[in-house]
């Protein structure tokens, strides 16, 4: 049975008849509660963020279950307190269409709400980078939309764009520690190709990210041009290369592409969370923030 919530007369006597038919026939005791669904209130601030959001709700029916929700939770915040002290049995999840996720959790104790970043699925490391603190919002969407965009997601994407800088020097020190540009063998070894795919499969969310946040200027953008052309070419012994492809681009990678998308995907960092600043400061919203990666596969928790 569906209640059209446009007919609301029709919708509290509908729910009126089945409270009566569930004490009288099964027993059951029902109270009405003056609370707001969760899922509505995260509804209505999807309606307010940039770009394009989905919101659903999950529901713990088992103290342990909420336990699922505590081990996706990116930082340690008022939601991990929450979740560590007290019984949640329901939490609203805002996705992006790039696949970012916030955990929308109510404060058993206050009308507020707590929203914090789940643990990114396509930043590679993102264990290794702390992640953003948490937001309180009151119960009001449009304030809490406002508070999440200029507070919320310039950190959380500086914090992505951190984890991907961390993972690709982690693994540009690694290749370093073993070969040097021009002494690489023929084929080359399994480990480098992997780590040299890994650093070509984040290059078009990194550069992204750089153009749009950072400020590079006419060498970084021809640089980061080039980049994206050398990175988009099949990885050496995969795939024939095109006549346009780098004769050596793992060489390349090693002596200065890595090192150069590695910097300027710092500094774009640090200019996200100045732009942001300087927005609150002038009393004005800080603009949408680019997607960083497509969309991951879902990752099931328990309802």
């Amino acid at each position: 049975m569906v209640l059209p919530l446009s007919d609301l007369a029709h919708a509290r006597e509908t729910l009126l008849a089945l409270r009566v038919v569930a004490e009288q026939s099964l027993g059951l005791r029902l109270t009405p509660s003056s609370e707001r669904y969760i899922g509505d209130f995260a509804l209505d601030v999807t309606e307010h963020l940039p770009g394009q959001w989905t919101a659903r709700v999950e529901n713990y029916s088992l103290p342990i279950w909420q336990e699922d929700l505590a081990a996706c939770l990116w930082g340690d915040g008022p939601i991990a307190r929450t979740l560590a002290g007290h019984r949640v049995r329901q939490a609203a999840i805002l996705q992006r269409d790039d696949g970012a996720e916030l955990a929308l959790v109510k404060d058993p104790r206050l009308d507020v709400y707590h929203v914090g970043a789940l643990q990114p699925r396509h930043a590679p490391g993102p264990v290794n980078t702390p992640g953003p603190p948490d937001v309180t919002v009151r119960p009001t969407a449009s304030a809490a939309a406002h508070i999440i965009t200029v507070k919320l997601l310039p950190t959380y994407t500086r914090a992505v764009l951190q984890a991907h800088a961390a993972d690709l020097s982690d693994d540009l020190d690694r290749a370093r520690e073993t070969y040097e540009a021009g002494t690489i063998p023929d084929p080359a070894p399994a480990d480098l190709v992997d780590a040299y795919e890994r650093f070509a499969t984040a290059v078009p969310h990194v550069i992204t990210a750089i153009r749009e946040m950072g400020t590079p200027d006419e060498n970084e953008l021809r640089f980061l041009q080039e980049v994206e052309n050398i990175a988009a070419a099949p990885t050496p012994g995969t795939e024939p290369a095109p006549i346009s492809a780098h004769p050596d681009p793992l060489g390349w990678w090693i002596l200065e592409g890595g090192d150069g998308l590695i910097d300027l995907a710092t500094r774009a960092a640090d200019t996200i969370v100045l732009t942001t600043s300087q927005s609150l400061l002038a009393g004005r919203p800080a603009h949408a923030l680019p997607s960083l990666s497509a969309p991951p596969q879902p990752t099931a928790r328990r309802q």
